[in-house]
């Protein structure tokens, strides 16, 4: 259903893979499309699949895959515009896992947004907002506290990112998710500029300023928002053509 090629040429060096799916907030993808900019990331892998729609998205007038993978030195992302649809999700998460295997990366990072539980006003204020941290394995989560961030307690992570997690409890891999304070209403550039922070915090070897994503994150949360907008578009014009043709196509 799921495979990741790598692409023509590409010098894989695997240690860490982040991955980030749209969710609250949007804070994984403006996170991660951030990260990939500012260490100018190159285009390493692709995710294949009949299931995600052709399309290509377009930025600075260069298209690219829906779901790829771009890389770092050690570092790589795998970004995301396009929501896996919830019965997809656990298999996706085992394409990933048997790929990191294959590339050897020890740890995997997902990052998720959850939603504010205070008052609009108050949690709109970047030091209000909160990032806590679950782990896959007793490493993982040494990872999580030395980094001092909070540990989600008690809660359901659903989607990839859940699947990753209980995917690799069950198989013994590192996996950490990092979920950071989000509204709901709006992509959220302070909560994503959070949960990069934390994330630093959590990966000494990452070296990255976080300060141009604090400055320009009404211009991000806006570009972000279009991005979104026009992939659900697609989608939505995608699935309306399939029930046309007595297909029942399903996407989230």
């Amino acid at each position: 259903m799921f495979a990741i090629e790598s692409a023509p040429s590409a010098d894989l060096q695997g240690e860490t893979l982040v991955t980030a799916f749209p969710t609250v907030g949007m804070v994984g993808t403006i996170a991660t499309g951030y990260l990939a900019e500012a260490l100018k990331m190159k285009r390493t892998a692709y995710v294949i699949s009949d299931d995600i729609p052709p399309a290509a998205i377009v930025q600075d007038g260069i298209p690219s895959y829906p779901l790829r993978v771009l890389s770092h030195k050690k570092i790589s992302v795998l970004a995301a515009e396009f929501q896996i649809p919830m019965q997809y999700a656990g298999q996706m998460a085992k394409t990933i896992l048997d790929w990191a295997d294959e590339k050897d990366y020890g740890l995997i990072v997902c990052l998720e947004g959850i939603m504010m539980d205070r008052g609009s006003e108050d949690a709109k204020e970047d030091k209000e907002k909160r990032v806590f941290g679950v782990g896959s394995t007793e490493k993982a989560r040494t990872v999580v506290a030395d980094a001092g961030i909070e540990q989600f307690k008690a809660g359901v992570i659903t989607g990839v990112s859940g699947a990753l997690l209980s995917e690799g409890e069950r198989r013994g891999r590192d996996v950490i998710c990092l979920l950071a304070d989000a509204n709901a209403m709006y992509p959220d550039a302070k909560g994503a500029a959070k949960l990069l922070e934390q994330m630093a915090k959590a990966l000494p070897s990452l070296k990255i300023d976080i300060e141009e994503l604090h400055q320009e994150a009404e211009r991000i949360e806006e570009n972000v928002k279009a991005t979104v907008e026009r992939a659900k578009e697609l989608l939505a014009a995608r699935q309306g053509q399939a029930e046309r043709l007595g297909k029942s196509y399903m996407y989230g």
